[in-house]
């Protein structure tokens, strides 16, 4: 345990050393989970990260920071074993081959995957469990970099880039926030499920679509789709979707391509596109 004392002039050199200290731990690959602070002159308190080694194709039980990268050439990376546990990358990358998974959330529910990167898989992420959350992950090279199926399950604020297809969104009620998706050979965002949600993402210079949706009730909003090499966001086979807020610029065909049937929002833009009405189906300003 190392205490920073505070910024006083008296105490700058305590100060310096444990900076000093906890510069040391960062190279020596130690996090931290928290900093508490107490009023008046009580120190701040560093409470060290445990990590844990894992192997490949390890199944997890627990809740688990991991402690060091893997190069699985022939099985799964990890597999998740148990409900309601997290499974911390802690920045570590698993690398491995296009006939397994990287992580394999089989039907394990409630399940958090954070923090680190999948490379080099058929899927990089998979999961079939309900309110699985999967965030702060760098997917890339994969066949698909996620893949998400239960029921309630998120997508938040991951990178997925030089896949051949990014996100797929294939069970109801899935959430699709605040991601990266660039440049995948196909499309960037794919919804199959049921009343998914897509907003606020970035899908931009995909082979495809920037977002092709063909779920039922789906709700396309305040997304940012730019120069994909088909349509920005293509809803044509979802009649139900509401499309609001989105802008789609520079893509190979149209911004946005909506369905008749579908709902408009309004605040949708898209300009430069190579279909010269921009939108169809949908008002684009």
């Amino acid at each position: 345990m190392f205490a920073l004392e505070e910024n006083h002039p008296s105490r700058r050199r305590p100060l310096r050393v444990a900076v000093a200290l906890l510069s040391a731990m960062a190279l020596a690959g130690v996090s931290t989970v928290a900093l508490q602070h107490r009023s008046g002159s009580e120190p701040i308190v560093l409470v060290p990260q445990t990590t844990t080694p894992v192997t490949c194709g390890q199944t997890i039980t627990v809740s688990i920071v991991i402690g060091n990268d893997l190069n699985c050439p022939s099985t799964v990376g990890l597999a998740v074993g148990h409900a309601s546990i997290t499974i911390n990358l802690n920045g570590h990358t698993l690398a491995g081959n296009t006939g397994h998974y990287g992580i394999d959330g089989q039907s394990f529910s409630a399940v958090t995957l954070t923090n680190g990167t999948l490379s080099g898989w058929g899927i990089g992420v998979a999961s079939n469990g309900a309110a699985v959350k999967v965030s702060g992950i760098r997917a890339t090279g994969n066949s698909l970099g996620m893949i998400l199926v239960g029921t309630g399950s998120s997508a938040t604020a991951n990178v997925v880039f030089l896949n051949s297809v990014g996100i797929n969104a294939d069970g109801p009620n899935i959430k699709v926030t605040s991601n990266v998706v660039r440049e995948n050979s196909g499309d960037g965002i794919t919804v199959g499920g049921a009343g998914v949600v897509v907003q606020t993402n970035q899908s931009e210079s995909n082979g495809s679509n920037g977002i092709r949706d063909g779920g039922i009730g789906t709700i396309l909003t305040g997304n940012v789709s730019n120069a994909n090499g088909s349509d920005g966001i293509s809803s044509t086979t979802a009649p139900t979707a509401t499309v609001a807020s989105n802008t789609a610029n520079y893509n190979g065909s149209f911004g946005i391509e909506a369905s008749p049937g579908g709902k408009d929002g309004g605040l949708n833009k898209a300009k430069g596109n190579t279909q010269a009405t921009q939108c169809k189906d949908v008002v684009c300003a």
